[in-house]
């Protein structure tokens, strides 16, 4: 070991192990950042989540830090992208059906009507080819457009070809990519990229090429785009939301003044065409009582899932996270709907009143001093909401809450017509990341993890069919718990039992990944297991990228024509690290 990876060895001991190490955060291990690139691992030490623990770093230090937990970009090593013989054209991004954005739709319904796949021929579901990605966290989930896929990891996109895996282009962006591309399917010639800094990319889908490149002004140091953004017609609606939930792990950092909120952008020109901050700005309401460190409210309210759109109203949909410093705001833990036009809101809907927390909360040493007085379950909506009808043909919107609980509220007014509960909830779900929708039936994942706290019911983890129109659950899947024996296949994560990623639905198949790896496609009819495939296994990628599956987060499966893609490997709150895109196919 070098001088240099041996100073870096004992300052990420001396800055990082005690609360990476510590498996009670449900963060990411040290060993799992190891496929960070060294670039990607300094601008989160030095601008990123951890700005605030690094401040007294040296500029060295850090480097130092990064060159040793991602062991010196050897992870870049070895990628050798295989390039297509055929160039694009723009009839390639005509064919089959599409997914062109994370909810596949601007309801967020993330039904696939036109597949082949169904009941009769789940059987014949197999694995074609995979992908190495050269990030521990996929949280970008893919989208489909034709023969193409488009799918960013860390720093870079890239188009694939659909049938082989063959690379037709990269793209390198300024900050890390943790969402979903959009596609325009007005113009049908490119694809919109928001980074973690703002920038916000056109591309060419056909050559790769930047269009143009704009940066949405950052209101504070904290805000990030975390969710995936949505085209309708000419406008680009881009979520933002915050890292400030972190900050505070610092008892010297003035909780808090970021807040969650929505932009809207010309998808021809990046110009802003307004930007809506859910929370007014930030007033001091007092100090710490032992550090005297000054606090400001409200705060928080981050917008960390994609919008949705009612074109025929013009609206956007949205809903948001907890509120980080008492008191707690009204719009924090709610259900928005704002004018598509004017930015302006028309009504908001809080489902849980009280709701301040930050990660401080969850540490013991420094929760005395920077943890919110209200002290709050964290019960924010990370679920995207989905816009459906009833049978008599009413608008409603569907919100699942991290909670447990899942709402039907009336699209004009935002009154809630039905609530049901259909897990225990937690800190990280309850209902995670998103559900789906056929038109008739809602289809709930509940992942109700352990994270440290009292609750009043048991855990529930599996899937959940409830009826549209009143909220009554139809059939319950209950998920085995395998994870006794279970070991990561890269990495020191942990093997978690629950449903945390967003669920998908084509005909009569509902597609759902598990936090224990495993890919399974279910009946909407029952739930019952209709075909399964373990992820947590290394594989032999088109790209000679080493890759290993690992536990299914954040991203859902993307459905068109004959296909099924999916991310497997999350390692965010301490789970399984993986870093591969599998392609399935029935053909």
């Amino acid at each position: 070991m070098t001088i240099q990876a041996e100073d870096g060895k004992e300052l990420a001991q001396e800055n990082c192990a005690s609360c990476h190490g510590n498996p009670d955060l449900n963060l990411i291990s040290l060993k799992a950042m190891s496929y960070l690139t060294a670039n990607e691992m300094f601008r989160i030490i030095s601008e990123g989540k951890m700005k605030t623990q690094a401040e007294n770093l040296t500029f060295e230090e850090k480097s130092k830090i990064a060159d040793y937990l991602t062991k010196g970009d050897a992870n870049e090593n070895g990628e050798e992208l295989v390039y297509c013989s055929k160039k694009l054209d723009a009839d390639d991004l005509e064919e089959g059906s599409q997914w062109t954005s994370w909810g596949h739709d601007p309801s967020n319904s993330r039904n696939q009507a036109s597949s082949t796949i169904n009941s009769s021929n789940i059987d014949k579901l197999t694995l074609k080819w995979s992908f190495g990605l050269r990030t521990n966290n996929p949280r970008a989930q893919p989208v489909a457009v034709g023969s193409v896929i488009f799918i960013s990891a860390g720093d870079t996109t890239y188009a694939l070809n659909k049938n082989s895996g063959c690379v037709h282009w990269t793209f390198t962006s300024a900050g890390r990519l943790r969402n979903s591309p959009a596609f325009d399917t007005n113009m049908k010639d490119s694809i919109y990229l928001i980074d973690s800094d703002f920038g916000t990319y056109k591309i060419d889908a056909i050559t790769g090429q930047l269009i143009w490149k704009v940066n949405i002004p950052k209101e504070t140091e904290w805000s990030t785009a975390s969710a995936s953004p949505i085209l309708v017609g000419s406008r680009l609606v881009v979520p933002l939301s915050t890292i400030e939930t972190v900050a505070p792990i610092n008892p010297k950092h003035e909780c808090c003044k970021s807040s969650g909120g929505v932009a809207l952008l010309d998808a021809k020109t990046g110009d802003i065409i307004w930007s809506h901050r859910v929370l007014e700005e930030a007033k001091y309401v007092g100090k710490v009582f032992v550090t005297r460190t000054k606090k400001f409210a409200p705060a928080g309210a981050a917008v960390w899932n994609a919008p949705g759109v009612d074109l025929v109203n013009k609206r956007v949909f949205f809903g948001t996270g907890q509120s980080t410093q008492s008191p707690a705001s009204e719009f924090s833990d709610a259900i928005i709907s704002i004018d598509l036009e004017t930015g302006n809101r028309i009504w908001s809907t809080q489902t849980l009143a009280g709701d301040a927390h930050n990660v401080a909360c969850e540490i013991p040493l420094v929760k005395r001093l920077s943890c919110p007085d209200e002290d709050g379950p964290d019960f924010d909506f990370g679920a995207s909401v989905i816009q459906s009808k009833t049978s008599n043909g009413e608008d409603i919107l569907l919100a699942g809450q991290k909670s447990g609980w899942v709402f039907g509220l009336n699209n004009n007014t935002g009154k809630i017509k039905w609530k049901t509960r259909v897990g225990r909830g937690g800190t990280l779900g309850g209902i995670h990341f998103g559900m789906a929708s056929d038109g008739t039936k809602l289809f709930v994942p509940v992942a109700d993890r352990e994270v440290g706290r009292t609750y009043d019911w048991e855990k529930r983890p599996g899937l959940y069919g409830l009826d549209i129109n009143t909220g009554d659950i139809i059939w319950s899947y209950k998920l085995d718990n395998i994870c006794e024996d279970r070991e990561p296949a890269s990495g020191e994560g942990k093997c978690f039992t629950g449903f945390s990623a967003p669920v998908s639905v084509t005909g009569d198949v509902l597609f759902a990944g598990a936090l224990d790896g495993r890919f399974s496609a279910h009946s909407t009819q029952d739930g019952s297991k209709l075909w399964e495939f373990d992820t947590l296994k290394p594989f032999n990628t088109v790209n000679s990228f080493p890759a290993v599956g690992g536990s299914i987060d954040a991203a859902g499966a993307v459905i068109v024509d004959d296909w099924v893609f999916i991310n497997s490997g999350y390692a965010t709150h301490g789970q399984m690290s993986g870093n591969v895109l599998l392609a399935f196919s029935t053909d």
